[in-house]
């Protein structure tokens, strides 16, 4: 998902113009540090909150303060950031893992070009096809494997 519509963007100068995963939008979720994705793009409703403290309305969007709300509007939604290059999220772990560009990153045997993305290393965005069949979710999902390579040159 990417940073907010063009017009949400000029104000809101604390979201990036970048892409973020479900999991990162989760971890704004209280109302001194909100944020909302819906219908593909994240929003910083830190603003907003301030703006009309004690109103009731707010309730249902702190409520849901680190979530989608895309099936508040439209059903068909998505999750992942398939736009973003394999680099960038392999940057984004470094604050888990120091040596996370020591580890190769393959699939089915194959050595993934971390300058593309998902689909262009031949992982399509395959949810629609399968959910339409009846086929779960956790049957599917397609699996990137990192093998380290012990590079003590990384870190």
């Amino acid at each position: 998902m990417s940073a907010g519509a063009p017009e949400a963007r000029q104000a809101e100068a604390s979201i990036e113009d970048r892409y973020f995963t479900p999991a990162e939008v989760e971890l704004h979720n209280a109302p001194e540090d909100c944020w909302l994705s819906w219908l593909g793009y994240v929003y910083d409703l830190r603003p907003l909150i301030e703006e009309r403290k004690g109103d009731p309305l707010l309730g249902p969007i702190v409520k849901n303060a680190g979530k989608d709300i895309s099936h508040w509007f439209d059903k068909k939604t998505g999750d992942v950031a398939s736009e973003e290059k394999l680099a960038a999220i392999q940057e984004r772990y470094l604050a888990f893992n120091s040596h996370a560009k020591g580890y190769m990153w393959k699939r089915q045997g194959q050595l993934l070009d971390m300058s593309r993305t998902l689909e262009e290393n031949g992982l399509p965005e395959e949810r629609a096809q399968f959910e339409s069949v009846g086929i779960d979710e956790d049957e599917w999902l397609p699996a990137v494997h990192l093998y380290f390579s012990d590079d003590l040159t990384v870190a």
